[in-house]
């Protein structure tokens, strides 16, 4: 994070880095040099792992041989079948193995909707890679089963970033609605950067089949390029999303863990586009595909505000129109001093934090623990916390207001 405004004025005007595309060799900690393993695909078994039952996307492993090739529970890995090469798709390694025996160190465990993913509900025999994206094609390359990652990583700007982990036709037009949004305020001269995954299928099977992970299970340590973005935290970000329409759902559906003051400003910026579809604010009754409130979900991971939209395909008709929109909200003087001043401020409690339980150790290392000492510090350091965080709650109250002020106080967009 910026430690001062200087710092994160001089960022706002630092040149960003090229064009990045993950290749084999660009992650800085080569997984492994093998890099997969042999290995059978067998049923659940039930009741221990109900939890996955229908988890399309979900797998156990053993977790011993799973450290074979650089990854660990709560994971993605990638499996290729044995027998048919055309078939090939992603999953999380979301529960540990109920057998630990030897003789099941190559046992991968999935549901019959996860098997279903390698064009079959039988047991088979597979590959199991830890690898999991491809390398990005080149311009004039065929189009074919693959899955990519690409960003923009702007210096180390904190301010913005938007993404679409599941670009190209897995949820068509949210990997360009990532860019288009990133790039208007650069254009803008705002911060900003940008991560995306492409994911391409067949005939066979379709792309979202092949490659589709839930956000809330996306780990940065699979995708080199969103780990080299993940090691900072951003005062805001979108995260561009679609879904297949059901009867009486809304069109475009704004969630995340972001202040609902912010989502009534995307809202209003997108009901003045004068769209034919319907824009809703996400709440606690909505299905919870449209909600993105999860501190797990990866935007909020990202960003300290962020905005989880979803989008039927009615929606994405108008995918430039929207992000233009989105793009908007954050092409605010405002919104990046706030960004600034409450990083600072953020800052400046952790320094204290820091700075107190150092102190602590030193006196209760003492012989006897200086005690009193230890209580004076804890109750100095909890007073000037509360203040920080109350600084940083006027800041976050600050914006919201000149929010209401610039649109009208007596307008509320529900």
């Amino acid at each position: 994070m910026s430690t001062s405004r200087q710092s994160v004025e001089a960022r706002k005007h630092a040149p960003p880095e090229e064009l990045a595309a993950a290749s084999p060799g660009s992650a800085p900690d080569q997984i492994s040099a093998r890099n997969v393993y042999d290995a059978r695909i067998l049923k659940l078994r039930l009741p221990e792992q109900d939890k996955i039952k229908n988890a399309s996307e979900r797998c156990s492993a053993d977790l011993t041989t799973l450290k074979t090739i650089g990854r660990k529970r709560g994971e993605q890995i990638r499996i290729k079948r044995k027998d048919d090469a055309r078939f090939v798709a992603l999953y999380t390694v979301k529960q540990a193995n109920p057998d630990t025996r030897l003789a099941s160190a190559d046992v991968v465990r999935a549901g019959q909707t996860a098997r279903a993913r390698l064009g079959t509900t039988a047991t088979l025999k597979a590959t199991v890679q830890g690898r999991v994206i491809d390398v990005a094609p080149q311009p004039d390359d065929p189009e074919d089963v693959r899955f990519f990652e690409l960003a923009r990583n702007c210096a180390e700007q904190t301010y913005f970033i938007a993404i679409a982990p599941h670009g190209g036709q897995i949820e068509q037009h949210t990997d360009e609605q990532a860019v288009e949004a990133a790039e208007q305020l650069i254009a803008a001269d705002f911060p900003a950067s940008w991560w995306l995954c492409k994911g391409f299928g067949d005939a066979n099977k379709g792309a979202h089949d092949r490659w589709h992970i839930t956000s809330t299970d996306l780990q940065p340590a699979c995708f080199p390029l969103l780990r080299e973005i993940s090691s900072r935290r951003f005062c805001y970000g979108v995260a561009f999303h679609g879904f297949q329409q059901k009867k009486d759902e809304a069109d475009l559906y704004i969630g995340g863990a972001a202040p609902r003051p912010l989502k009534r400003a995307i809202k209003r910026l997108l009901k003045d586009l004068a769209l034919p579809i319907e824009v809703r604010i996400s709440t606690n009754d909505d299905s919870p595909k449209f909600q993105g409130f999860s501190p797990e979900n990866l935007i909020n991971r990202l960003a300290r505000r962020g905005i989880h939209l979803e989008q039927s395909a009615q929606a994405r008709k108008y995918y430039l129109e929207i992000a233009r929109a989105v793009a908007q909200v954050f092409v605010s003087r405002l919104r990046f001093l706030v960004c600034i001043l409450i990083q600072d401020l953020e800052t400046q409690r952790i320094k204290r934090e820091t700075e107190f339980f150092q102190a602590l150790n030193k006196d209760l290392a003492c012989a006897p623990p200086n005690v009193g000492k230890a209580i004076e510090d804890y109750t100095a350091w909890k007073a000037i916390d509360h203040v920080l965080a109350a600084r940083v709650k006027t800041a976050e109250e600050l914006e919201s207001f000149g929010e209401s002020q610039k649109h009208g106080r007596g307008e509320v967009v529900e």
